[in-house]
């Protein structure tokens, strides 16, 4: 028979886990908040506010989200870490907190599968190839060409080292066997200007697109394993004569880790449900991103896919953070 303070211990343990469903399943019952890791009016900002408003709608509690820039995304997510597993502080975010970070820091400022729940994925951003309008290259398979003729003699253009357009350009080096010159911008903008003076030969980022519509810029084809339906005239890279790379930035909705499954499960089905809205559907192809639930489980695989992907090759790249 079990002794006094076995019995307390366990009437204890039913008491917690009794009052954790009652909450799950009474969730929400007041404000959420999701944290925006960036500034107010960016690319991670408009789908925070998209989701926000459509689960107000369908919970009939208030939704709101809260900007917490810093640290190109980590300041935010860490405030996300450090709350409760109750629901009421979610994370809008994207690849490059939850993999480019962790990945490129030393000591990483969080593991995004133990210090976090993935809970869908909301939409995939794709990177565009694309080169100055004179380079004498047709196709992806051109520039490949002119590359290995010309070995450290071509550079390409991104964010910044570490970024994910730094990634898809020493992955797509690595695969081709070249060597292109890394030249790290100050942001995305700041890289495409480079690249439509000509002072860089190619760039691998999703401004690309719509920055080709003055003619100054060549598009050679998407990343993406499959042609897009808004642009079926651009090639994959591999339809282009290039590599399957394969990698596509998304965006994503996280909770702190450990939240209960019923509370995934609501918000799995809400975010489907807001995402399947043709209007939503319009306003986030206009932001260039491609609306692409996954549920919890196949977003944690994606993640776990992406990391092993990005740190094989930041150590084959020898890449660093300046």
């Amino acid at each position: 028979m079990p002794s006094i303070s076995m019995r307390i211990i366990l009437a204890t343990v039913a008491t917690a886990l009794l009052a954790a469903t009652a909450h799950a399943q009474t969730w929400p019952s007041r404000t959420v908040t999701i944290v925006s890791p960036y500034n107010p009016g960016g690319t991670n900002d408009i789908p925070a506010r998209i989701l926000a408003d459509g689960f107000q709608k369908i919970f009939g509690h208030p939704f709101i989200v809260k900007n917490v820039n810093g640290a190109a995304g980590v300041v935010g997510s860490q405030q996300v870490m450090n709350a409760p597993a109750d629901g009421y502080t979610l994370l809008m975010t994207n690849i490059g907190a939850m993999v480019v970070q962790p990945v490129v820091k030393s000591p990483p400022p969080y593991d995004p599968l133990k210090n976090f729940t993935p809970i869908a994925k909301v939409s995939d951003a794709y990177a565009f190839i694309g080169v100055p309008a004179d380079l004498p290259a047709k196709n992806v398979g051109d520039l490949i060409a002119l590359a290995k003729q010309q070995p450290g003699k071509l550079n390409y253009s991104s964010a910044g080292s570490g970024s994910f357009g730094n990634f898809l350009g020493e992955y797509f080096k690595l695969l081709t066997n070249t060597d292109i010159v890394h030249i790290p911008g100050k942001g995305s903008g700041a890289a495409v200007i480079e690249l439509k003076a000509g002072r860089v030969q190619a760039m691998f980022d999703p401004l690309v697109l719509p920055q080709a519509s003055d003619g100054r810029i060549k598009v050679l084809a998407v990343v993406s394993k499959t042609r897009l339906p808004e642009v079926p005239n651009i090639p994959t890279v591999r339809e282009a004569g290039g590599p399957d790379l394969g990698v596509t930035a998304w965006f994503g909705l996280f909770g702190p880790a450990n939240l209960p499954q019923d509370i995934v499960t609501k918000l799995e089905a809400a975010t489907e449900r807001v995402l399947s809205d043709p209007e939503t559907r319009k306003n986030l192809l206009a932001l260039g991103l491609t609306p692409n639930v996954q549920t919890s489980a196949q977003f944690r695989t994606a993640v776990e896919t992406n990391l092993k992907l990005f740190g094989e090759v930041k150590t084959k790249a020898k890449l660093s953070v300046d």
